[in-house]
């Protein structure tokens, strides 16, 4: 199992076995082990099913460790929200051109806050193309590039681009972005930081969630941005 694998930090300088180390290593190749068997079984299940396309498939594979949102579930009790299926269905035709455009973006290495930042910053023109290059990123990929923080300020701009441009079609896409940014590194600090007119497209935005998507999910949410009900 640890053919090839470097024992750099194993041992220690005096020849003792660092055991903290050598956990992580084992957690990591177990984990890792694990995701290969999942998305295995995904793979010969989507060639048992026909799927139509090659896209199809890599979806079901990316998808594969991935548990639907049931509605008993505590927001609270859940690692990753599911991201949505097909979250383009529904789109208005006359925004058809800069969806295009956004997912053309989206679909680039987008990996660190860097390359995050140069999308958002310089090639969205407006926050139409903001709105749509946030909504097609993985959430996991959100919360990779966000893990260690979310830069001050920069809450306040998705919640307003989220508001402004909401659709009832990406509302569990909104409502698994919302969730994610709990997730990262110094939420708390940007959730104080939020201005006033910030906090009303927040609480907007909370409400047609409540509306569109799932109440009760939606209320532990609330709690956690501290909205009142």
């Amino acid at each position: 199992m640890w053919k090839g694998k470097s024992t750099h930090g194993i041992m220690k300088q005096d020849g003792e076995i660092n055991f903290s180390k050598l956990e992580q290593q084992i957690d990591s190749a177990v984990e890792a082990d694990k995701m290969y068997w999942i998305r295995n079984e995904a793979k010969i299940r989507a060639v048992n099913n026909k799927v139509a396309s090659y896209e199809e498939f890599e979806d079901i594979v990316k998808a594969s460790h991935l548990k639907p949102l049931e509605k008993g579930d505590r927001i609270s009790d859940i690692k990753v929200f599911k991201q949505p299926w097909n979250i383009n269905s529904g789109s208005e035709s006359g925004s058809q051109t800069t969806s295009s455009k956004s997912t053309e973006i989206a679909n680039n290495s987008v990996d660190n806050v860097i390359q995050f930042n140069r999308v958002w910053k310089r090639q969205c023109k407006n926050s139409l193309e903001q709105f749509n290059f946030l909504t097609e990123l993985d959430c996991s990929k959100i919360h990779h590039i966000f893990q260690a923080e979310i830069a001050m300020g920069l809450l306040g701009e998705f919640v307003s681009v989220l508001h402004d441009h909401y659709q009832v079609e990406k509302s569990e896409t909104v409502a698994n972005i919302l969730y994610t940014f709990t997730k990262c590194g110094r939420f708390d600090l940007s959730l104080m930081f939020l201005s006033q007119e910030e906090k009303k497209c927040l609480s907007k935005v909370m409400n047609s969630l409540s509306n569109d998507w799932n109440s009760k999910n939606v209320s532990q949410l609330k709690e956690v941005y501290k909205i009142d009900p």
